[in-house]
């Protein structure tokens, strides 16, 4: 993903300063060959030149090119040590090259060298994507006191803390945060909706995910199947699509038809202009403080009814967000205080649309039979793997002696991803931690039957990867966490008749581990039946139907109110 990259200005009167002034003049314009010759001539100038040396890095990066970036901002470090923004950028670039380790590394010089939020930004960023989320925490807050509506610093911050063991409550301050710096105010406004019950409701849903993506897999389940006697759908999407070479983002397009709309570019309050003329009766949020949310639409309060769902299922804190779908084991009774949303059950948090087009097996021989040792399976983004999950790891592989553990993620392209789990568990034989990194998407669920029982991680558990995982026939393992986002797997368990899956301590997880290792009868026969049970439970089976008759009942309840 393209990264926050710092451009420093000239603030010189010499020749080679005038140069810089030109190559920023390009660079910020996207003239880039323009802005190389303007660098070139103030480097020709002053060889040393920091300033010129860096933008010089920033504009290789620009331009897809991240070893001669990389190369370019070192040098520029050894010209000039006191700019923090250097410092920074060469975090960004390590990060993008995938080098973690380095990208610490320069992220902490940088804090060190300068205060300033940008440097601040680039270590928090790093210490997510290293699997750290806990200590990102503190440094977006650090920002946020300095600059409260920081773009990236206050969604980011709320979506770290559910990589954490946080709670409900701690979780709720902290949107509250961003939602007293990014609301909108005016006069409360007045829906003219038409109050009728017979005619189809009018939906709309906003979010940056129409295409392939995990959260379309779950959303797509109602978004794509609606019955228009029940409801007239509108997408509203927040980020660039592209139908012709996403077969998923045609299929939403096709589905909206003349009701999509393309919000990109717009602000908020362009945006909600655009959906009260629409004259939306339900406006439901799919991104929330992730990449395509935009949850200061939904503080205008342009539709009557609004719901947030399945995309980023956490919670919002906006007050004018009326519900939130979720259901007891999510969010049971006692904690539903500390949201901000009224929460309204469904059978389940998630449900899932089958990726049927790939024509997969949902059976498959247990690898056991063939391997004669189990294997664990870890097939969840990086970023989910705590420090305390694999402590619990590293103690199942000492009770189950002769087992691996097989890793699976783009992360582990990278040497340090590997190193920080073999330095998790440093009395396990390196053999048994097994490495493997990103495929096609059909490949990643077939890889998924290789394991024998998934391991699935925790604060933060598999999300979709569970929902796949399932579909694909292989049982596993969870920790029931402390917030939404380490619950989902607990949810869709509990509603499929698995609960001796679902784990209350890291000892529990340990204990349900090994025995289902050691009962190979039991997971050879439920690779025979998982899918069926999986498809035909609650998660799936008559969920869009369900959902269709909470919009009915909440739609009752406030043409009642008017």
């Amino acid at each position: 993903m393209a990264q926050p990259y710092v451009i420093i200005p000239s603030q010189g009167s010499s020749q080679a300063d005038e140069w810089i002034r030109l190559g920023v003049e390009a660079q910020t314009t996207g003239k880039f060959s323009d802005a190389e010759r303007h660098y070139r001539q103030a480097l020709r100038l002053e060889p040393h030149h920091a300033i010129a040396t860096q933008n010089f890095a920033v504009l290789y990066a620009q331009v897809n090119n991240p070893n001669e970036a990389l190369l370019t901002i070192e040098r520029a470090s050894m010209f000039d040590g006191s700019h923090g923004v250097i410092y920074t950028n060469w975090a960004f670039m390590a990060l993008e090259a995938e080098r973690i380790d380095v990208a610490l590394q320069a992220a902490r010089k940088g804090v060190e060298v300068s205060p300033a939020p940008e440097c601040k930004l680039a270590l928090a960023m790093v210490l997510a994507a290293a699997g750290l989320p806990e200590e990102a925490i503190p440094l977006y807050n650090e920002i946020l006191k300095v600059q409260p509506q920081h773009p990236a610093a206050g969604p980011n911050s709320c979506f770290v803390m559910t990589l954490t063991p946080a709670t409900p409550e701690t979780m709720l301050a902290q949107r509250k945060k961003w939602y007293e710096a990014n609301r909108l105010h005016g006069a409360p406004v007045i829906h003219s909706n038409d109050k009728s019950l017979t005619r189809p409701l009018r939906v709309g849903y906003v979010g940056g995910d129409f295409k392939r993506h995990s959260a379309a897999m779950i959303f797509g389940a109602v978004v794509l199947h609606h019955d228009q006697a029940q409801v007239e759908t509108y997408l509203y999407s927040t980020l660039p699509v592209d139908p012709a070479a996403d077969t998923v983002t045609k299929s939403f397009m096709d589905v909206a038809g003349a009701n999509w709309r393309d919000v990109v570019g717009k602000n908020p309050a362009q945006a909600g202009d655009l959906v009260r003329q629409d004259k939306i009766d339900i406006l439901v949020d799919l991104a929330a403080h992730t990449n395509g949310g935009m949850l200061t639409l939904f503080t205008g309060k342009p539709a009557p009814i609004q719901v947030t769902a399945w995309g980023f299922a956490h919670g919002t804190g906006l007050p004018e967000i009326d519900y939130f779908f979720a259901d007891p084991v999510a969010i049971p009774p006692e904690e539903r205080v500390h949201y901000a949303e009224t929460i309204w059950d469904l059978p389940c948090i998630v449900t899932y649309e089958p990726p049927v087009d790939y024509q997969l097996k949902g059976t498959s021989a247990l690898p056991y039979f063939k391997n004669e040792y189990i294997t664990f399976g870890s097939y969840a983004r990086y970023e989910k793997l705590s420090n305390a999950y694999l402590a619990v790891c590293r103690e199942i592989l000492l009770k189950v002696p002769d087992a691996r553990l097989e890793f699976k993620d783009h992360a582990f392209r990278r040497p340090y991803s590997i190193r920080r789990v073999r330095d998790a568990m440093p009395d396990i034989a390196p053999e048994r931690l097994l490495f493997s990194i990103g495929t096609t998407h059909q490949e990643h669920l077939l890889a998924y039957q290789q394991a024998d029982l998934i391991l699935d991680p925790f604060p933060h558990t598999g999300g979709v990867v569970c929902l796949e995982q399932l579909y694909m026939g292989v049982p596993m393992v969870t920790l029931y966490g402390t917030q939404p986002a380490g619950r989902t797997t607990s949810s869709v368990l509990t509603v499929m008749g698995k609960k001796d899956w679902i784990a209350h301590s890291h000892e529990e997880y340990i204990e349900i581990a090994v025995r289902l290792a050691g009962d190979t009868k039991q997971l050879n026969q439920c690779r025979k039946t998982l899918r069926e049970d999986f498809l035909t439970s609650p998660v799936v089976r008559g969920y869009r139907e369900a959902v269709e008759r909470v919009y009915l009942e909440m739609w009752a309840l406030w043409a009642e109110r008017r």
